[in-house]
């Protein structure tokens, strides 16, 4: 940019048209304002279009530490002309600028796509810009338009878009907004004011024609042209039936203009262009209606190939938000029923919508046939086909629809006009067999005003009907049904039922068959009562009352005699659909009073105490189930073929055993349960009947008041995604898949008693992101770790009692789920009160911690992280505290000595390459571990101050703290499932506890807490004097030193307090071990100390520091348990160390990568070790050792 110009003021710039123009902004002149700028073409002997450029300079007001008003100043750069096509279709277009001598000067041409807005750099908004356009389907506009003039006069607010072919004219619309001044940024909007569109999928053609008055008088009309008034009555007769009105129809009287199609899903049109050249207004000239449009004016459809355009729809009508249904003639009387209604582009273009009044589609699995009433023509709906649009074939006849299938009569006929469930009977042409259908009718979607789903029928409907009656068949139909309508129920049977069509008055009809004649009455099935009983033959001993009840969403219809009143009677479903006066055959509903006597037996199981081990692949115990006072028995030969089963516990928990969890208990009891009173109590009666029925006279679950207690759920993260991929690599689905052909059969299930009582839960879910497998939960995964930590969330379950269910067994599952999911679902302030929002808050920043450390690229500080994240969860304010300031130490450390140590480590290895790459590294690091050391100390703070909180929350409503029952199984790297020892579980739990750190190593100088808790397995541990402690794991051997050497103030519990690590030697590093004995030592006594040698790769000149070379154990020297320690490493060494004969299949513990589990921090150290010779002590050693001990 070269020159310079004064700023110009937003609201009083004046630009000069004589003088030059504006090309340059000096920022330390900035103010307020909008400043045009031109860029010369940098080589004008290829081009000579200048850039233009329109810069708007603004600023906020701020205040610094000596509260001095600074400005905070921002630059836009904008097009000086931005083009925005709200048409729905692409458009060409070229931009002219009127030149000094007049003539227009082509600046720019291309491609607008619709809905875009392309931005015009090449031209100067200082002088008149003309466009003109086109359109791919032979649009163009008339000669060029005038869109930008900045003396803002003769500005059109539209022009003529002519159609090459048909020569039709549309009136497209200009909207502007050139700013505060004559130097900001410009915007010319193209949109057409009307558009229809064909949801339909339809060939349809459409026209705007003049409709019929709504009451024809002609003093309503005096806008009217001559010529429209002399076709009007001359169209004036009486109309045939046919042709009457539609719902929000109107007779057409003329057509003033077709509009073609094209093949498009869109169409274009304007009302003015067209009433200019017919001469009609489109206007109502009355003082009340000013600016609306005529009611005589509408738009008519039809399909492509009649060009029958009979009824109009106003467009009075569509402006006031209407749904019309209008009818899209074809031949031969034909029609497609479509619904009309007007919606908004743009906020500009008013679209007017054509989509299907009904789409059906076919579920059957097999094909339909479609007809209307009982005309010949019919169409064919196949399961494969989409939603699909009847075409109805007369306006004459009624629109009631038929189908059929293959084998089957016609249907009765049926309508599609309302909402809801409908069942259609089908009769074999054979006269032997019925069939039922379900034709579901669906409302508000947004294809079409119905969806009609034809299905096959179900035993869940609307209603259900149920014959309690001992000697009589009843049938039932809907009222005006044919007769081959009736469905026939012998007695003891169930049949689901819906109106047959929706359309007909909703009453049911009830038939006694009897050998003389049939009582019919009829009944209002809607409403919960009961109705005055049917005297059948006159006969004062033979009534039929009839009950209706609630079940749910279900309507049941009890049909029951004089008889069965006071009979319990066993009601199955009956499926088979029979006409009246079908013979059934007989059936067995004999009662007898006589019972046969059956074998009794009885099993009973009785535990004080019972636990369950849960062991995963990997192996490793992640849950242990302990109850006490558990009782099942088992009893059958009750009579009536009746078997019982109870199953009763006192106290149930289910303890979590991953290492390292904050949630060791994952399911108990919220207060001890009194011991005479019980934690869980359920119990199943079944009766043997019929093969196909599954009969349960009672099924009751219990337990403790929800009132005063609930049952606490503590879920963390991890064990989720353990249990999940222990199912995974179970695969249960070998053990449900059929190898055989037959056909599975979902079974009836009929209750007679379900009884549930009360209960309730309290959740607590612990996210825990970074120990979160790679890819799962997907899009949902941010989600979780913001909002998913909860805080007992509390969970009611309703009780419920329920008398005679009778239903398939899968509808019995969906039922039940639907109803618990809509128990918790149904108070949602209960389910915001458990949200977590400290939890959730330290979640979230350890996530954003993480990806912010994956940014510095250290592989090292990277891996320290997720080492830090396996550790065990802080317990308290201060522990938060020391962690978060630990966390952040490191950041700082690794981000300073980075920028040092990162460009010679990548010299090391690539030369001058990598050591350019070390800058960018180091500086990078310097930048991001920092930050995420920050977020760090928020995380660990807020996570340590939700702690205090649970602690103070736990104290005040005297809840006890959440203890295992018994501590984790021990499995070795051996992977053999050995009997439950507490020795080994204290000493697993003393490995994972502990906590290491690090002078000297890589910069890492904090404690890690939980060290080896996931790479390393628990082989055995010993107890030193002076408080330490010697632990054997399968990689290597540990020294551990007591909480109890440090000054505290309270006695420590190794359970819970971490031991620190002296020293640990790795197997690839132990050279050999010796027994010694201490200075003090007699010769008497055995050997108190062992020394372990130790391998080393250093250079020779430092092999004179022997303290890194040897460690001394100190064990008691009043026993052998030098001797046994000697000999407990051995065993080890032999087993898992690197001179071991055999495949290396047993030292690797983790071969089956767990998902909470970190990087092994010593893979690197194994591998290098490996190639290390063993390079034996050098002379003196025993004379350094002898020192030491």
């Amino acid at each position: 940019m070269q020159g310079e110009s004064p700023s110009l003021n937003r609201q009083t710039s004046r630009i000069d048209s004589s003088a030059g123009p504006v090309s340059a902004s000096v920022l330390k002149h900035l103010k307020k304002a909008e400043i045009l700028l031109m860029c010369p073409p940098a080589n004008p002997s290829t081009s000579r279009t200048a850039w233009w450029l329109c810069i708007e300079s603004d600023a906020n007001i701020l205040y610094d530490e000596l509260n001095s008003p600074v400005c905070d100043w921002k630059l836009a750069v904008s097009a000086p002309l931005k083009l925005e096509n709200l048409l729905p279709c692409d458009i060409k277009y070229m931009i002219f600028e009127k030149s000094r001598d007049g003539d227009p000067i082509l600046r720019d041409r291309g491609t607008a796509c619709s809905g875009s807005v392309i931005n015009i750099t090449s031209v100067d908004t200082r002088k008149q810009i003309y466009m003109s356009c086109s359109e791919q389907d032979g649009w163009r506009s008339e000669g060029m338009i005038l869109i930008s003039n900045p003396l803002g006069e003769d500005q059109p607010n539209g022009f003529i878009f002519i159609h090459q072919q048909s020569n039709r004219h549309l009136n497209l619309s200009l909207e502007r907004d050139f700013g505060a001044s004559n130097a900001a940024s410009r915007t010319v909007r193209i949109f057409v004011p009307y558009l229809v569109s064909n949801r339909a999928s339809l060939p349809l053609s459409y026209c705007v024609v003049e409709i019929e008055s709504s009451k024809g008088s002609d003093s309503e009309i005096p806008w009217l042209s001559k010529s429209v008034k002399a076709a009007k009555h001359a169209s004036s007769r009486p109309v045939h039936s046919k042709h009457s009105n539609f719902h929000g129809t109107h007779r057409v009287v003329q057509c003033l203009e077709v509009l073609e199609t094209n093949g498009g899903a869109s169409v274009m049109f304007s009302l003015q262009s067209q009433l200019n050249r017919t001469g009609f207004l489109p206007f109502s000239p009355r003082t009340s209606d000013v600016g609306l449009l005529s009611p005589r004016l509408g738009i008519a459809v039809c399909a492509s190939h009649s060009k029958s355009f009979q009824e109009g729809i106003s467009f009075r009508d569509l402006e006031d938000n209407e749904r019309i249904v209008v009818k899209a003639k074809g031949e031969n009387d034909s029609y497609f029923k479509l619904i009309v209604f007007l919606t908004m582009s743009s906020q500009r273009t008013k679209v007017i919508n054509f989509q299907p009044h009904t789409l059906f589609v076919n579920q059957l699995g097999q094909q339909l046939f479609l007809r209307q009433c009982d005309l010949d023509c019919f169409e064919l709906l196949l399961p494969n086909d989409p939603p699909k649009v009847l075409l109805w074939q007369s306006s004459l006849c009624q629109e009631q629809l038929k189908i059929s299938m293959d084998g089957y009569e016609w249907s009765s006929p049926f309508t599609v006009e309302s909402e809801g469930v409908s069942h259609i009977i089908f009769q074999s042409k054979t006269h032997e067999n019925s069939l039922l259908l379900k034709v579901e009718i669906q409302n508000g979607t947004t294809e079409s005003r119905f969806l009609a789903i034809f299905r096959h029928a179900s035993f869940i409907s609307p209603y259900r009907i149920e014959n309690h009656s001992l000697r009589f068949s009843v049938c039932i139909r809907q009222v005006e049904s044919s007769d081959k309508s009736w469905q026939s129920l012998p007695p003891g049977y169930a049949a689901p039922f819906a109106w047959e069509d929706l359309g007909r008055i909703h009453k049911l009809e009830i038939a006694v068959e009897t050998d003389c004649k049939s009582a019919v009455a009829t009944y209002d099935i809607d409403q919960c009562t009961r109705y005055s009983p049917i005297v059948i033959n006159n006969t004062a001993d033979a009534h039929i009352f009839v009950k209706i009840v609630q079940e749910d969403s279900t309507k049941v219809v009890k049909v029951a005699d004089w008889v069965s009143d006071n009979i319990p009677m066993e009601i199955v479903p009956y499926e088979n659909v029979k006409k009246l006066g079908l013979q059934d055959h007989p059936l067995d509903l004999e009662l007898s009073d006589h019972q046969e006597i059956e074998d009794q037996m009885h099993i009973g199981v009785d535990f004080i105490e019972l636990g369950l081990s849960l062991v995963d692949n990997t192996p490793e115990e992640i849950l242990y189930t302990s109850m006490q006072n558990f009782y099942l028995s088992y009893s059958t030969g009750l009579g009536s073929g009746i078997s019982r089963l109870k199953l009763r516990i006192e106290s149930l928990q289910v303890d979590n055993n991953l290492p390292l969890t904050p949630m060791p208990v994952l399911l108990r009891s919220q207060f001890p349960v009194d011991p005479s009173s019980f934690m869980f109590k359920c119990t199943i009666t079944s009766q043997t009947v019929h093969s196909s029925k599954c009969l349960y006279p009672y099924i009751g679950v219990q337990v403790p008041n929800a009132h005063n207690n609930a049952l606490v759920v503590n879920l963390h993260e991890p064990i989720i995604w353990r249990l999940q991929q222990m199912l995974q690599h179970l695969n249960l689905e070998r053990f449900t898949a059929s190898q055989t052909t037959d056909v599975s059969v979902d079974p009836v299930i009929h209750i007679g008693l379900l009884n549930t009582s009360e209960i309730r839960f309290k959740v607590s879910l612990a996210m825990t992101p970074s120990q979160r497998p790679r890819g799962a939960l997907g899009f949902w995964a941010s989600l979780m770790t913001a909002l998913g930590n909860t805080d007992d969330l509390q969970i009611r379950i309703a009780p419920r009692v329920h008398e005679d269910i009778c239903m398939r067994q899968s509808a019995l599952i969906t039922s039940c789920l639907s109803s618990i999911r809509k128990d918790i679902l149904s108070h949602p302030l209960l389910l915001l009160s458990g949200v977590d929002i400290l939890g959730n808050a330290s979640s979230a920043l350890d996530h954003i911690s993480k990806s912010i450390a994956a940014l510095s690229m250290d592989k090292k500080f990277i891996e320290g992280r997720q080492r830090q994240d396996t550790k065990a969860s802080v317990e308290g304010f201060g522990d938060g505290v020391r962690e978060g300031a630990e966390a952040l130490g490191k950041g700082l450390l690794r981000g300073v000595t980075g920028i040092l140590t990162k460009p010679l480590e990548g010299a090391r290895v690539s030369g001058m390459e990598g050591f350019m790459q070390g800058v960018g590294k180091g500086i990078l690091g310097a930048a991001a571990q920092p930050v995420s050391g920050v977020l760090d100390l928020l995380s660990k703070t807020t996570e340590g101050a939700n702690a205090m909180k649970a602690k103070i929350a736990a104290a005040i409503t005297s809840e006890g703290v959440l203890m295992r029952r018994r501590l984790p199984r021990v499995i070795g790297a051996d992977k053999i499932l050995h009997s439950y020892d507490e020795f080994k579980a204290q000493g697993q739990i003393l490995l994972q506890l502990a906590e290491g750190s690090s002078m000297f190593g890589p910069v890492d100088i904090f404690k890690i807490r939980g060290k080896f808790a996931t790479t390393d397995a628990y082989e055995d541990h010993f107890s030193l004097p002076e408080g330490k402690m010697l632990i054997i794991t399968h990689c290597r051997v540990i020294l551990l030193q007591h909480p109890t050497s440090n000054i505290k103030p309270k006695k420590t519990d190794l359970m819970k307090d971490p031991c620190s690590v002296l020293w640990d030697v790795t197997w690839e590093n132990l050279g050999t071990i010796e027994l010694a004995r201490g200075k003090q030592d007699s010769l008497s006594q055995p050997a108190s100390r062992l020394i372990l040698h130790l391998r080393t790769a250093a250079p020779e000149a430092h092999r004179t520091d022997m303290k890194d070379s040897v460690h001394v154990i100190k064990c008691d020297s009043k026993s052998n348990q030098a001797v046994i320690i000697y000999s407990a490493i051995q065993q080890a060494l032999s087993r898992y160390g690197p001179d071991r004969p055999g495949p290396s299949q047993l030292r690797t513990r983790s071969i089956v990568k767990r998902p909470y589990s970190g990087p092994n921090p010593d893979s690197m150290a194994f591998k290098h070790l490996k190639s290390q010779q063993y390079v034996p002590p050098p002379a003196g050693l025993h004379a350094l050792v002898e020192n030491i001990v």
